[in-house]
């Protein structure tokens, strides 16, 4: 199974003191293949720095999702002019989830705990994963 994989999906991974840790992880390695776009990786990067990792840790961490054998780096490029359609009436805060949601229109499955960006996808018809959170 493969799902395109969202920033919070990592982060819960990571964060062994977050609430969907032990979800994540589980989730993370159910998968055979992680679709990750290049702006994930950004997002990722960004909230390591809000938790307080360092540039080495947060270095580590990015390596660790991008060298993955099951990662496949999505180049979301051509999704950019995409995103702005899916962002409907939403604000310019939105625009990120929103290429993020066009790829997974492609893709046909997200994983993500993030409620509203969930919400969105369901609307689409995309899968999510976990099925419940």
């Amino acid at each position: 199974m493969e799902a395109v994989i969202d920033a919070n999906v990592f982060i819960y991974a990571t964060v062994e003191d977050s609430e969907h840790h032990e979800s994540a992880l589980e989730l993370i390695h159910s998968l055979d293949r992680w679709l990750v776009p290049i702006i994930v990786i950004y997002e990722t990067v960004w909230n390591f720095r809000k938790l307080g990792f360092s540039t080495d840790e947060a270095r580590e961490l990015a390596e660790q999702i991008i060298l993955d054998p099951r990662a496949t780096l999505v180049d979301d490029r051509k999704y950019l002019l995409e995103g702005f359609e899916l962002l409907k009436s939403l604000s310019l805060r939105h625009y990120n989830d929103s290429v993020i949601l066009a790829i997974a229109k492609k893709a046909g499955t997200l994983a993500t705990y993030d409620k509203k960006l969930r919400n969105r996808a369901k609307k689409l018809g995309i899968k999510l994963l976990p099925e419940v959170v």
